[in-house]
């Protein structure tokens, strides 16, 4: 009984939340492969698949690409189940695709803002040249994109305290952390926001010729 409640757990799991579930097994399994190798290579890997400016300007696509794979210290796994809740309700919303180009799109675009927000700051002397090669990796800023496009999923009851907790968590931690990803946080979860204004609409166009 006990295997079959298993498999039946799993195979809902799945059921329409594949994307989600296939990004925080890779994430996991990337994770922990970096975080046991030495501590020299280590730092390298985390290095090079970062989204600093020095890796932008040399390799844009590869470490925008590698960088929303790696979760280090990997204590900081704990975001895969939050992320693998959110895609998978995205998912089962708009389809495999809408997910993926969700996702990528809180996270290139987030990544591309706040590079040009350090770029401003060295122009202006407001930081030292270490922000050019400062680590940024992780799955947050996708995931912060599809809970701004969740909004429209949230019952109209609950939609506005739903984006007053989400406002007060990232604004909260922009404020803590005083530094650029909290920025990003907030730019990738305006870029949700954004979008979810003419799903919106959509949805309610739909409900509307359905009634």
């Amino acid at each position: 009984m006990n295997c079959a409640w298993a498999r039946n757990q799993l195979r809902e799991l799945w059921r329409g939340r594949d994307v989600a579930v296939v990004y925080a097994v890779l994430v996991v399994v990337i994770s922990i492969v970096v975080a046991v190798q030495p501590p020299a290579l280590l730092r390298d890997v985390v290095q090079t698949s970062s989204t600093n400016l020095v890796n932008l300007r040399l390799r844009p696509l590869a470490v925008l690409f590698a960088s929303p794979f790696i979760v280090s210290p990997v204590a900081g796994l704990w975001i895969v189940a939050p992320m693998v809740v959110a895609y998978g309700e995205l998912q089962r919303w708009l389809g495999r695709v809408s997910a993926l180009v969700i996702g990528v799109l809180g996270h290139v675009g987030a990544t591309l803002f706040v590079a040009t927000m350090e770029i401003t700051s060295l122009a202006k002397g407001r930081v030292g040249f270490n922000i050019a090669v400062s680590p940024d990796v992780g799955v947050s800023y996708g995931l912060a994109a599809v809970a701004g496009v969740l909004v429209v999923r949230v019952a109209e009851t609950w939609r506005r305290r739903y984006v007053m907790a989400s406002l007060v968590l990232i604004v909260g931690q922009l404020l803590i952390l005083r530094n650029f990803t909290g920025l990003g946080h907030l730019t990738a979860w305006l870029i949700g926001l954004a979008v979810a204004i003419p799903l919106g609409r959509v949805t309610r166009t739909q409900s509307e010729v359905g009634t």
